[in-house]
């Protein structure tokens, strides 16, 4: 993957990498941000005249299937990727950057925001980790001064898009090869990382690391980590003021899974 340039869409390095041995994972949709950013995106297009009602309600059922492991992902993907066929890289940054503005940035978990530059703050390497695009990822990134971004990456052929993806699709298997390429190129350690996420197809990457987080899980994976005892927690969509309570039990919970 090839560092990100100014005004472009990412690879995975837009800052110089620091010293530590470790990564902070952090995937997105439903840990650093509330709802499904693919059914987000499918909304919104709706909104922006991009899509039709019949391709929403698909993507809402996609999501269902998903969240209780029950997609195909390969073949959902190749199926959402082909009214991008012919479409200018140009055209989907900017729309992805206006639906971030418009959509994404009031769903961002107040908690998540300050489990993210708490990593950051104590000097460790943070990446976001996700199974949507990198174009989807990257206004998500920026705004939380995430330096490292792990996505689906979609093929280009003179500036267009193919429909196609490059395999692996960061997803389930496909996570773990991107999160080990990562830090074998900041000369980091996997095994001694840190990953927070929702979703039991993830599990593959919460074997891999040394800290598993488990944040708004799936049904599976919520007995899956109690039974393990991994770290739990329910983050709160909206105002930050109504979450008190619970963000100084987080902070207290953040600062016993730094002592492990």
């Amino acid at each position: 993957m090839r560092p990100l340039q100014a005004g472009g869409i990412p690879g995975h390095l837009i800052s110089p990498p620091m010293t530590t041995d470790h990564v902070c994972f952090f995937d997105m949709d439903k840990t650093l941000i509330s709802g499904n950013s693919g059914v987000s995106f499918m909304r919104y297009s709706l909104r922006r005249g991009k899509t039709t009602r019949w391709k929403v309600v698909k993507s809402m059922v996609d999501y269902l299937r998903y969240r209780y492991d029950l997609l195909n992902m390969e073949v959902a993907y190749r199926d959402s990727l082909r009214p991008l066929v012919g479409v200018r890289e140009e055209e989907l940054i900017q729309f992805c950057q206006e639906w971030f503005n418009d959509v994404v940035r009031p769903l961002i978990y107040p908690e998540a925001h300050d489990f993210v530059h708490q990593h950051l703050e104590q000097g460790e390497r943070v990446a976001i980790i996700s199974n949507a695009t990198t174009y989807a990822v990257d206004p998500l990134a920026r705004y939380l001064g995430v330096p490292h971004i792990l996505a689906t990456q979609l093929e280009l052929r003179q500036g267009t898009f193919t429909g196609n993806y490059i395999k692996p699709l960061c997803f389930r298997q496909g996570k773990v090869f991107w999160a080990e390429k990562l830090a074998r190129e900041l000369g980091a350690d996997l095994s001694r990382s840190t990953f927070y996420t929702d979703s039991i197809t993830d599990l593959p990457l919460l074997e891999r690391v040394r800290n598993p987080r488990v944040v708004n899980p799936d049904p599976k994976l919520r007995r899956l980590a109690r039974s393990r005892g991994w770290p739990v927690w329910d983050f709160l969509p909206g105002n930050r003021n109504k979450n008190k309570k619970e963000k100084a039990s987080q902070e207290d919970a953040f600062s016993a899974g730094r002592r492990k």
